[in-house]
């Protein structure tokens, strides 16, 4: 996956949009090694607008999701992040 900054936010935003319908979304993304602040939003939006009840779980974000994470959403409820 690379990277989500200015030139990949539209593909981000469209692959986010992609995502099926159910209870629990798990995301593998330790091939993600950057994401901006402005991607982070892209990913809180969509998580955001599901279904009420659903979370997206994280499996190996990158370091720089995490912090953007806590620190401008620290307890949203839709977003999981495993760092196991």
């Amino acid at each position: 996956m690379g990277q989500v900054d200015l030139t990949t936010h539209d593909t981000w935003q469209s692959a986010l949009a992609e995502l099926p319908a159910a209870p629990d979304i798990h995301l593998e993304l330790s091939e993600l090694t950057f994401i901006d602040t402005h991607g982070t939003l892209i990913l809180v939006e969509a998580t955001n607008q599901s279904a009420e009840g659903r979370r997206v779980v994280l499996h190996n974000p990158p370091v720089t999701l995490v912090r953007i994470l806590e620190l401008f959403w620290p307890s949203l409820p839709t977003i999981e992040v495993d760092r196991a």
